[in-house]
């Protein structure tokens, strides 16, 4: 997709590092353009946590021509676009490149441990372990597998489910079970498993239905909450979205490289804009208006959830 001039550069960018956290990877690769020099750093960032290394290895080459790599960051990148791409070699490459980086930050890290994991995850758990935001799910999965494969497995379970996985988006359980399988820890996952379904039986079942049920209670709760809300995300918030926030535009998606549509939705009373995706269903703040708009008790608001 080639965003249009209703989202601009820094729009994108915010888009973009949300739908990361909320493990929709190839959604947020979609708003990045590897033809944008701006937009290399989050591409690469992206593109690999999608694992896709062609699409990261544009992003990089973008990021080289235009003299905006860190000491490090080529090396760093490299060696991640290798490990996607089943090559162990590269996590040496990557090593060298997380040592010449002055300051690794959170998405070199982040870059590190996702790719690394399949190939050593000890090592990628450590550089995971550097990671002081709240970790997207892939990088859940490798903190999880790490302390399941050293016996853990009900702290594994524990920081699984404090991230309370809402059906959208990369699945830790599911990704944390694929790396204990690949590094031959059968018996750990089994006991993860085991741990999950303990937990449950003791009475945690019964507070997810409770929980469950009070968020079914507000979901038809139309007052304004956007301005303290992120993102919307999971079909419970799809009330919400079709009939609270009103339809600014659609963005529309390059079918030549499969590039999805979006809508940009927003809220009369705070003036919040939104990226939507019904059919993930998610949508994502990017920022607000500066123009006064109609307060929403002017006039009846206008439901969008059939406007596609």
């Amino acid at each position: 997709m080639s965003p249009g001039p209703s989202l601009p550069p820094q729009a994108r960018h915010e888009a973009a590092a949300r739908l990361v956290g909320l493990g929709l990877y190839r959604e947020a690769q979609s708003l990045l353009n590897a033809d944008e020099p701006d937009d290399a750093a989050a591409g690469m960032l992206a593109s690999i946590l999608a694992g896709d290394p062609r699409a990261g290895a544009k992003f990089l080459g973008r990021r080289m021509m235009a003299s905006q790599a860190r000491p490090g960051e080529t090396e760093l990148v490299r060696g991640c676009i290798a490990m996607v791409s089943g090559r162990a070699e590269g996590l040496q490459t990557a090593r060298l490149g997380l040592r010449r980086l002055e300051e690794p930050g959170t998405d070199d890290w982040t870059m590190f441990a996702v790719s690394a994991a399949p190939h050593d995850l000890p090592a990628a758990a450590e550089a995971a372990s550097h990671i002081t935001t709240v970790p997207n799910a892939a990088v859940l999965a490798v903190l999880a597998a790490a302390r399941a494969a050293q016996g853990d497995a009900h702290g594994a379970h524990r920081l699984l489910d404090a991230a309370a996985w809402n059906g959208v988006g990369d699945d830790p359980r599911h990704r944390t079970a694929d790396l204990l399988k690949s590094h031959g820890h059968e018996s750990a996952g089994q006991e993860l498993d085991a741990a999950h379904w303990h937990r449950r039986s003791l009475g945690e079942s019964w507070a997810r239905r409770l929980e469950t049920w009070r968020r079914r209670r507000t979901e038809r709760d139309l007052r304004c909450r956007c301005a303290t809300t992120p993102e919307f995300v999971g079909e419970s918030t799809r009330y919400y979205v079709n009939w609270h926030l009103e339809l600014l535009e659609h963005i529309e998606g390059d079918e030549s490289d499969g590039s999805p549509s979006w809508r940009v939705l927003f809220c009369p009373r705070s003036g919040v804009r939104y990226l939507d995706r019904a059919s993930i269903p998610a949508s994502v703040r990017i920022g607000v208006f500066t123009e006064s708009l109609p307060m929403m008790d002017e006039e009846p608001p206008r439901a969008v959830g059939g406007q596609f």
